[in-house]
């Protein structure tokens, strides 16, 4: 497994180029790069992103889905149309910069989450998705998220029944937002596991950073190994989090002790 941290922990702070580069001044074995708003979906962008990089490994890059991601289902052809050009924008970008994976938060519900169940042309136009993806040497991949389809086990279990070929991200605060433990998700998810992003829990359930809350982490991580999985652990703070870059750095230096130790 490699550890990383996101150019998310930075939103608002710096653009994302020089987010990717400061990335460069942690110790890290790979990254994550967010993609904040349309003009950066292209693959000039992405080359930017790469020089800035300057080596450092980019596992995945990971758009603000709620531009476009919902309307990649949408009921209006021209407006599917502009989303997919919007997605394949982003996943240009990302092959520039040399990423394997698209994390992907799928469509909501207004008023409750969406069930994968109720998503319209959910298998065409999920092909269609990874068909476009695959052209520029990626894979998408699902993640859950408390506020969108993919909440939780039972979801995880149902998109596992109508997309055979899905594969997953596990994020650990958006488990524990939707009411379930990280290794419950872990679970049902099984060896369809890719791509991790990892943030902790305080006992009053607020979040905090990895080796400061409840979360037991290394038996998380033995239980990754037991269900086959060999990727990237992505550190993802919200930027409140990621200020104090003293306990961001004791944090990454905490879950690789946990990774490697």
């Amino acid at each position: 497994m490699r550890l990383g941290l996101t150019s998310a922990a930075f939103y608002g702070r710096f653009e994302t180029e020089d987010a990717a580069a400061h990335l460069r001044s942690f110790p890290l074995e790979t990254c994550e790069i967010f993609l904040e708003t349309p003009s950066e979906y292209c693959r000039a962008f992405g080359e930017t992103v790469r020089e800035k990089l300057n080596g450092l490994h980019c596992t995945t890059v990971h758009p603000l889905g709620t531009q476009f991601e919902q309307q990649l289902f949408g009921r209006s052809a021209r407006q599917v149309e502009d989303a997919f050009r919007l997605f394949a924008g982003v996943c240009d970008a990302g092959q520039a910069i040399g990423a394997k994976y698209y994390v992907f938060h799928g469509p909501f519900g207004v008023h409750a989450p969406l069930k994968p169940e109720k998503i319209q042309r959910l298998p065409e136009t999920y092909a269609r998705m990874q068909e476009t993806a695959a052209a520029r040497g990626m894979t998408v991949l699902w993640e859950n998220v408390h506020w969108c389809s993919c909440r939780g086990p039972e979801e995880v279990r149902t998109l596992k029944r109508l997309l055979p070929e899905v594969c997953f991200v596990l994020d650990t605060k958006q488990a524990m937002r939707a009411g379930y433990a990280p290794q419950q998700v872990l679970e049902a998810m099984g060896d369809r596991v890719r791509h991790v992003h990892v943030l902790d829990a305080a006992p009053d359930g607020s979040l905090c950073l990895p080796g400061e809350g409840t979360i037991d982490w290394r038996g998380l991580m033995a239980q990754l190994r037991a269900q086959g999985f060999d990727g990237s652990v992505i550190l993802e703070p919200y930027d409140y989090l990621a200020r104090d870059e003293s306990a961001l750095r004791r944090s990454l230096a905490f879950l690789d002790g946990c990774l490697h130790g």
